[in-house]
């Protein structure tokens, strides 16, 4: 298409983009924007009667925009909000989460909560992935341009540990000692020590001991390093787990096991989680998709008991671990498919007076929500990482009988358009 347009951005919506008007009435999502400002924009594409557009130039700018604090990475992390001012993000994103629940379920809360900011702004990412691509005959190590595989090459990536950005100086200046790999996963444990996943796509993966050991010298921070070529295990050096501390409990997480990519603003997610809850002692609750028990162990200090459920069986042997690492005797943990974990539950009779869930990105299914439902709980405190499909979901609790009570926007992820919150829903009558 390529037509070049004048218009003006009414709102931010989901995804980041901002939302404005054809002269025909048709909306153009255009990303780099802010709500009120007036651009020259060039027609990309129509995907289902709705216009993609190209930011060309802002002609009258918001107040809200700013100089970015790292325009190199704007195109290759996701990071793209990083024209707006941070107190007005918190304010979009407050804003776009109140506006999908209504849009979607015709739902407004008791109290809506003013979002939780980020501890940190820059620096805040515990987890990255790397992408290697040979370029002149030699192994480069970046991102992928956003909607493309040209890899850029970025120091010092701001929104990164900078321990996994000392790792990333080391890895280039050993690039001849680098098998040919796909991707470079870099993890750090809430202390610093990071660990490093190396994934090739060719038919093995030697052991890569001279590098550790040359990289450990270079980093000392480095606690392990993993291979896998053609996504089978090939080597393991070093510990295969990093450490992860909040509230006085210790987690520690293997290699693959998932945890909040922004530690610091984890422990505000969790003691919201505690406060949704509240629990007087007497309570048993379940905690669905449980993972490593970030939620479970600190939920066992103030309930009966707990039971996590959770599909991935490396996570659940993390949880039980780390329960008997921090003294926690109330807790059960069932490795198995959701389904067939609540499916047991249910047969034993099990009453659950709280019960919390953080689902994955795509949300419940409607078979788990329904089966959340004959444990008769008396509250539900749902973790989302969507606004679509917790509004979704929140919208089937509602049809039974809850009410939305409080919802708390937390900001996991500075400068993107990413949301996270925490929801109650209470059982009335």
């Amino acid at each position: 298409m390529n037509e070049s347009v004048e218009v003006t951005i009414e709102k931010l919506v989901h995804g980041g983009s901002g939302l404005a008007r054809l002269e025909s009435g048709q909306p153009i999502f255009v990303p780099g924007v802010l709500p009120g400002e007036r651009v020259a924009a060039v027609i990309r594409r129509r995907r289902k009667g709705v216009y993609e557009g190209r930011l060309e130039k802002v002609l009258f700018p918001s107040a809200d925009r700013i100089d970015p604090p790292c325009s190199g990475e704007i195109e290759c992390t996701g990071a793209t909000w990083q024209h707006i001012a941070y107190p007005a993000q918190l304010r979009f994103k407050q804003e776009i989460l109140l506006d999908t629940l209504r849009r979607i379920a015709g739902l407004e809360p008791a109290r809506a909560l003013p979002v939780i900011p980020s501890p940190s702004l820059d620096h805040y990412r515990l987890r990255t992935q790397f992408n290697v691509r040979t370029i002149g005959g030699r192994q480069q190590i970046g991102f992928f341009r956003q909607g493309s595989y040209d890899l850029v090459e970025v120091r010092n990536a701001f929104l990164v540990h900078p321990a996994i950005n000392r790792t990333l100086d080391a890895l280039r200046k050993r690039a001849d000692m680098l098998p040919r790999l796909q991707e470079i996963h870099m993890n750090a444990g809430s202390g610093g020590e990071v660990h490093l996943l190396l994934l090739s796509d060719e038919p093995s993966l030697p052991p890569q001991e001279a590098l550790f050991a040359t990289l450990q010298t270079d980093v000392p921070e480095l606690a392990g390093m993993t291979g896998y070529a053609r996504r089978k295990k090939s080597f393991s050096l070093g510990r295969n787990y990093l450490v992860l501390e909040n509230d006085g409990l210790t987690y520690h997480a293997t290699e693959g096991n998932f945890f909040q990519i922004n530690w610091g603003q984890n422990r505000n997610m969790v003691k919201t989680v505690l406060d949704f809850a509240g629990l007087q002692g007497s309570e048993t609750v379940l905690d669905l998709y449980c993972g490593i028990g970030n939620f479970t162990l600190p939920l066992a200090r103030s309930a009966r008991a707990v039971i996590g459920v959770e599909s991935g069986f490396s996570a659940v042997d993390d949880a039980r671990e780390n329960a008997k690492r921090n003294n926690i005797t109330n807790v059960e943990f069932i490795a198995d498919d959701l389904q067939k974990g609540l499916k047991a539950l249910i047969a034993r009779k099990l009453r659950s007076e709280v019960i919390v869930l953080d689902p994955p990105r795509a949300g419940a299914t409607l078979k788990t929500l329904e089966r959340v439902l004959a444990f008769v709980p008396q509250k539900i405190v749902y973790v989302s990482c969507n606004p679509a499909t917790l509004a979704r979901d929140l919208k089937f609790f509602a049809l039974f009988g809850f009410r939305l009570d409080r919802i708390q926007p937390i900001d996991m992820f500075p400068w993107t358009y990413h949301i996270e919150c925490v929801a109650e829903m209470v059982r009335e009558g």
